[in-house]
């Protein structure tokens, strides 16, 4: 199978995402993936959720702090932050999350951290 031309290739964004928890709490990188699907699907409806794509592709969590990187198609970047600013609980556990940085590439998303 063929590779599609770069015109014709998805464009993506990467929005760096800051997690704050209490102490102690314990989050991994599937359960934040599943909130953000889940948060996207109740705030843009199933059309909406599958045009922004939300796929977390780079995640670390060390008890109370923790980042992740969320990639978005292009024109879907307001969309993503409002769903992500859904998320209130991954796994039972309340958490805080922020948008930090909006880029092109994941190494300039990584730089917001």
């Amino acid at each position: 199978m063929r590779h599609l031309p770069k015109h014709l290739r998805p464009k993506w964004r990467y929005l760096a995402v800051e997690l704050e928890t209490r102490a102690g709490a314990s989050i991994d990188r599937r359960g934040f993936q599943r909130e953000a699907w889940y948060a996207g699907q109740n705030l843009l409806g199933d059309p909406g959720s599958a045009n922004a794509d939300l796929s977390v592709v780079r995640f670390r969590f060390d008890g109370r702090r923790g980042e992740a990187i969320v990639r978005v198609r292009h024109g879907e970047v307001d969309r993503a932050r409002a769903a992500l600013a859904c998320v209130s609980r991954i796994d039972d556990v309340r958490v805080g999350l922020r948008v930090a940085k909006v880029s092109g590439t994941i190494r300039a998303a990584e730089d917001a951290f």
